[in-house]
């Protein structure tokens, strides 16, 4: 894959986290609101969302419906801040 650019790059491989910036120890995953790469910490929080359960039937019901490159339900997604 030496001949493509960085930005065509086919794998998940990140240094930083799309989300917190932080390191991912070279773990990663998509979220299941949108296209960030996230690390196993920002999984987790994703996961506590009230809205994770809605999102993940969203995705599912896109992926039957044979739809590529699904962007999420929340492009736009914000974590909820926890104190």
């Amino acid at each position: 894959m030496k001949h493509l650019k960085a930005y065509e790059s086919l794998d998940m491989y990140r240094e930083k986290c799309d989300r917190c910036g932080g390191s991912t120890n070279n773990s990663t995953t998509m979220s299941i609101f949108n296209t960030d790469v996230i690390c196993v910490s920002c999984k987790d929080e994703e996961r506590k969302d009230p809205e994770y359960k809605a999102a993940s039937l969203a995705e599912e019901e896109a992926y039957r419906n044979g739809v590529k490159n699904y962007p999420g339900v929340m492009p736009d997604y914000t974590p909820i801040k926890r104190n």
